[in-house]
């Protein structure tokens, strides 16, 4: 007997009672905002919400939140050009030529190639034979190899669950060191910490490497400023390796394992490699193919060619693993994530687009700046980066977090003086780096942090701890690299 699908439709009541909310406050809106811009605001501020509650998976969500803002008559099916004033209003429609979710769509596909060949498996059994000797060497070494997934699959929920983590857990239970159990102080405790961590920097450190990122360079696109994956990964190196090297040691001293010397996992990773064989043809073409459009990207930052625009090289390298049998049609259908995130982030990039145009955003960032009249934009600024870090702890996703509060932040940093460049990337990058604050800020903590090997006490305690570290790296040190380097 056929079923209905099960709909979390307790999650609905929330964001219904606060668009409604909201919605009724038309009439007595704040001065200077149209009836349209604070409709708008009002299904943006419950689709959010509903994100957060997840009464669908957040492409659901979205979905219905698109589908609300077309029969409110707040937006048309297809653009519409006003004969008068030769304005567009933008159509649903448009919302899925987004550039941006269309790269990351991509990226999901070429993720999948790494992990049918097995690429990201030979890639973490080469690092741990090759640093495995000591528990801070594999630290490192778990470290290193989220830094190479983090521009190889664009999903870090990915990245943690199907490569590092089942890594991590059977180092931990060769050293009989188990979960929920005394024993998981042995080693598994500071694996998993790590590995946590090191996926937090891995996401840092590249534009693809977590969906919030192309949330806000989409955001930041409003603003005016064009992130390329070249100019991220250009700002984010410095801070990045600086972190690589300093929480690892961190955590070895606050959380350290019971085990020092380590070694089996030489010969573990080596057990693991000869079952895998010699490199695959398969395995070849893939890191060929990568490594292709990592020089394309770098290429169509540096020289800024049309033709090779980041989303095309994303198309051209999915183009080319079908050419050569790597991946199959059928393969790229199956990926789910990556046609989810085409709905969902498409969407909510439109929804924000639609403030910008009906003058919500505008009318904010003015009326915060009055509010801070006086005050120096560097104080702003770092106001600004604090909140973006600490109310994480009041959202279950990154993705939630940036669309709600990036564009308003980096709108007020802009109109109290602060540069553009400067905010759009600090912000950014605290939307990576604040995930180290709760068991359940994003998709690896949700892992890691259930896995039975750290308490939530200790969690908690030692996020807070490493949070301040965080701040410091990218605030601080971020800032005056970007100095140096001419971004602002």
């Amino acid at each position: 007997m056929k079923t209905l699908e099960k709909v979390n439709y307790k999650g609905f009541v929330l964001p219904v009672i606060i668009g409604i909310a909201l919605w009724c406050f038309t009439p007595i809106r704040p001065y200077g905002l149209s009836a349209q811009a604070w409709e708008m605001f009002a299904i943006f501020v419950a689709t959010i919400v509903g994100c957060i509650t997840k009464p669908l998976p957040i492409g659901g969500t979205t979905l219905i939140g698109l589908i609300v803002t077309v029969l409110v008559g707040l937006a048309p099916i297809q653009n519409e050009v006003n004969p008068k004033t030769g304005a567009v209003n933008a159509g649903i429609l448009s919302a899925f030529s987004n550039s941006a979710s269309w790269l990351i769509a991509m990226a999901f596909i070429m993720a999948y190639g790494i992990s049918k060949t097995g690429l990201g498996n030979r890639i973490a059994y080469w690092m741990i034979r090759r640093f495995g000797k000591r528990s801070i060497g594999i630290g490192y070494a778990i470290t290193g190899l989220e830094l190479i997934l983090g521009a190889l699959i664009p999903s870090n929920s990915a990245r943690t669950g199907g490569v590092v983590w089942p890594v991590t857990e059977s180092i931990s239970k060769d050293y009989d060191s188990l979960p929920n159990d005394p024993s998981r102080k042995k080693i598994g405790a500071y694996l998993s910490f790590i590995a946590f961590h090191a996926n937090v920097i891995s996401t840092a450190l590249f534009i693809t490497g977590a969906a919030p990122n192309m949330v806000a360079s989409q955001m930041a696109i409003q603003k005016g400023y064009q992130m390329s994956w070249i100019s991220w990964f250009t700002a984010a190196i410095v801070p990045a390796i600086i972190a690589t090297i300093v929480i690892p040691l961190i955590i070895y001293k606050i959380f350290p394992p019971e085990i020092k010397e380590t070694p089996n996992a030489k010969k573990w990773a080596d057990d693991r490699l000869a079952d895998m064989g010699p490199v695959t043809k398969p395995e070849k073409i893939m890191s060929a193919v990568f490594l292709l459009a990592i020089v394309l990207w770098v290429l169509s930052g540096i020289y800024k060619i049309p033709q090779l625009d980041s989303t095309f090289v994303a198309f051209l390298a999915v183009g080319l693993l079908l050419l050569t049998g790597v991946l199959t049609m059928q393969d790229a259908l199956k990926q789910t994530g990556a046609w989810n995130i085409l709905i969902w982030l498409s969407i909510l990039v439109f929804m924000a687009s639609k403030l910008i145009s009906f003058g919500f955003i505008d009318w904010f960032s003015k009326t915060i700046q009055s509010g801070l009249h006086g005050i120096s934009w560097e104080i702003v600024l770092a106001v600004l980066v604090i909140l973006m870090f600490y109310t994480h702890y009041f959202f279950a996703s990154g993705t939630a977090h940036m669309t709600a509060l990036y564009l308003p932040f980096l709108s007020v940093a802009v109109a109290t003086g602060a540069p553009l460049a400067l905010s759009a990337m600090l912000l950014a990058f605290t939307g990576a780096i604040n995930a180290s604050t709760t068991h359940y800020a994003n998709g690896p903590a949700s892992i890691l942090a259930t896995t039975g090997y750290i308490k939530q006490s200790e969690w908690w305690k030692m996020n807070f701890i490493l949070g301040i570290v965080y701040l410091l790296i990218f605030g601080v040190i971020g800032t005056f690299w970007m100095k140096i380097i001419g971004m602002w």
